[in-house]
């Protein structure tokens, strides 16, 4: 018998089948928490379809309705969201909690700052170590207060600004979770609010901004880089949104399928963004067979369906310039790795250290049990492949209480001769709720 919050993965002889946006594969999860930030802030009403149902999201949705944001829960993947249309936030009455989402939480400090309103953010213990400085600076700047403590992590107190002014903020590690944080706070400032960003991160509030006529500017910056600007308080009529397939969240399907021979599975409905089909293109670096079938476009982003099919992988290096494109895959793309041939080194992982978990540190120590030749050295990972050798596995796995280990070790487990045990793993409810279910329809081993 499995005990309580324990997934076992089992060795596996192929994966095949088709997997669907919103029925097999979550919505994507970074554009979720941005409709529904955007949707707040519009005038009228948004329907968003195909909306991620894991934890993360609906702590967004939970600290929204206690600012006084009305949200209609349809089905759990489609809500429905009536704007301010300009009136003000709601002072909460109680404290806000946001779980282990770090985007929550740093998009709402951006969202609430311009208010003179009064919010105290906590979490759980694995957001409670998550840096937040990172947030607290460009607000400061625009004139919101805070009470914090001297690591500057969670809980802390946001009193937000009567008075709130625009900023240029420069930031100083590439994060697109800070750039929509200012960019968020910009809407509700007269004037304008700029950021510089050095190096370009996902554009996803950038896409959803055009396609609902938010009026932001981006400017390439002689530095290189872009320069994003946008004019506050100005009105905006709702759109609808459909949300489509994760890809952070496919990845582990793809993986899988790539390294568990005679496999074959499609996947529908995905969104292709360039900063978020990285992943699928290292993969097919590596030798993987993964084809794009269809695209087309929703709502500013491309959306495709792909074929992935398994194949002998190859190591691959990968320059600290590529982190902020696979910020995400790192844990997945460390998999294929593991079961290549060659030697894969990956650099400019630091920022993988304050994730959900000390990320980098967990990717190698989860390796090295499982019997991978790894090494962690700063902020490079460096994996020795066992060529398409299965892994010995039969043991039990620590996988810190973050989701997207515990995803990558249950694919690790499918090349394992012996079973892998994963204790914690009800973390994974925190984005992908019916993420083993989808596996075991893709198994050879599932009865049909």
């Amino acid at each position: 018998m499995v005990a309580k919050n324990t997934l076992i993965s089992y060795r596996q002889s192929h994966l095949r089948g088709t997997l669907l946006a919103h029925k097999d594969i979550p919505g994507d999860k970074s554009i979720s928490h941005r409709a529904l930030f955007l949707s707040a802030l519009a005038t009228g009403t948004t329907e968003i379809t195909g909306i991620n149902t894991g934890e993360d999201v609906e702590h967004t949705q939970l600290a929204l309705e206690s600012l006084g944001i009305h949200i209609e829960n349809v089905t759990p993947q489609k809500k429905i969201v009536h704007g301010l249309a300009g009136k003000s936030l709601l002072q909460p009455t109680n404290p806000l909690y946001l779980g282990n989402s770090g985007t929550s939480t740093r998009l709402l400090g951006g969202f609430v700052a311009p208010f003179p309103i009064r919010v105290t953010l906590y979490g759980d213990a694995s957001l409670s170590q998550r840096p937040m400085r990172r947030m607290i600076t460009p607000l400061r700047e625009l004139g919101a207060t805070f009470e914090t403590n001297d690591h500057e992590t969670l809980p802390l107190t946001i009193q937000g600004t009567s008075a709130p002014v625009g900023i240029h903020y420069k930031v100083p590690i590439p994060s697109a979770q800070i750039k929509t944080c200012v960019l968020l706070a910009g809407m509700n400032i007269d004037g304008v609010t700029s950021v510089y960003e050095p190096t370009q991160t996902r554009n996803h509030t950038e896409l959803m901004m055009e396609y609902l006529g938010i009026p932001l500017t981006m400017i390439a910056s002689e530095e290189g880089g872009v320069i994003y600007s946008i004019q506050g308080k100005k009105p905006f009529q709702a759109k609808n949104i459909r949300i489509p397939g994760d890809p952070s969240a496919a990845i582990f399907f793809a993986v899988a399928a790539a390294i568990t021979p005679q496999s074959n599975i499609t996947i529908r409905g995905l969104n292709w963004n360039p900063y978020r089909r990285r992943a699928y293109e290292v993969l097919q670096q590596m030798g993987a067979k993964v084809t794009v079938l269809d695209q087309s476009m929703s709502c500013g982003e491309i959306i495709a369906d792909i074929q992935i099919e398994a194949a002998s992988l190859n190591a691959v290096n990968l320059e600290a310039f590529e982190a902020p494109s696979l910020i995400d895959e790192y844990p997945a793309i460390a998999v294929a790795a593991a079961a290549a041939n060659g030697t894969s080194v990956f650099k400019g992982l630091r920022e993988l250290r304050y994730k959900e978990s000390n990320r980098l540190e967990a990717i190698f120590k989860n390796l090295l049990n499982c019997g991978i030749d790894v090494r962690a050295d700063d902020d490079t990972l460096i994996i020795k492949g066992t060529g398409g050798s299965p892994i010995f596995g039969g043991i039990t796995v620590n996988v810190f209480k973050d989701h997207r280990i515990a995803m990558a070790l249950y694919v690790l487990g499918m090349i394992a001769r012996n079973p892998i045990i994963i204790q914690g793993a009800d973390c994974i409810s925190s984005s992908f709720p019916n993420f083993h279910q989808v596996f075991a329809n893709l198994s050879f081993m599932h009865a049909a």
